[in-house]
């Protein structure tokens, strides 16, 4: 099964995160505009992962929510991936407790270490929501801090982040579809913290 770990985003910042991306279409052109449906925040992508694996990740995810306390995010300012001279990504930052959410991030995957057969994104992890891919503009480069001054507002949503969720994605000709199969709550269970320590 495909298997992924992320973040809710409440509904209020969805309805934000669409609307600047509904303003921006206006001034710039791109390859594919990303679908806002189903929006989340990435913490892990896994892949193909077989099906006895489930039940460790999930408990994973249980030791590691238990250290972690809920903690506040908002919507950041756009960037790009690799950068502004040559633009293949086009996303929407965060701010607010990022450092816990990098924790987050790094404990799961010292975690998923311990499993042979799981495989993890282990590059440097870039929290980030994806608005397009391939942007094109009439300048040299992305204006993003144009953008940040003409379509971001001075207080973005911000919201406390108090869950995380395992989803199973399945690849179907209309798209891809998202079903939670497990949800880990922040700092529920205290008896969970000695386990990571061990």
């Amino acid at each position: 099964m495909r298997l992924f770990i992320a973040l809710d985003i409440p509904t209020e910042a969805c309805a934000y995160i669409a609307d600047v991306q509904k303003r921006l279409k206006q001034d710039v052109t791109a390859d594919r505009w990303q679908s806002l449906a189903n929006l989340h925040l990435t913490l892990h992508f896994l892949g193909e992962v077989q099906e006895s694996l489930v039940p460790a990740i999930c408990e994973d995810m249980d030791i590691v929510s238990a250290i972690i306390q809920p903690f506040s995010l908002r919507i950041g300012s756009f960037g790009v991936f690799p950068n502004a001279l040559h633009p293949r990504v086009l996303w929407l930052g965060l701010r607010g407790q990022l450092s816990v959410l990098k924790q987050l991030h790094l404990l799961l995957g010292r975690r998923f270490e311990l499993h042979d057969g799981l495989s993890y994104d282990r590059k440097r992890y870039r929290p980030h929501i994806t608005l397009a891919r391939g942007p094109h503009h009439s300048g040299e480069e992305l204006a993003l801090l144009d953008w940040n001054e003409r379509y971001l507002a001075q207080e973005p949503p911000q919201w406390k982040a108090r869950h995380f969720h395992l989803y199973r994605s399945e690849l179907l000709p209309e798209g891809a579809v998202h079903t939670i199969i497990h949800t880990s709550t922040f700092d529920k269970d205290h008896s969970k913290k000695q386990a990571l320590l061990e």
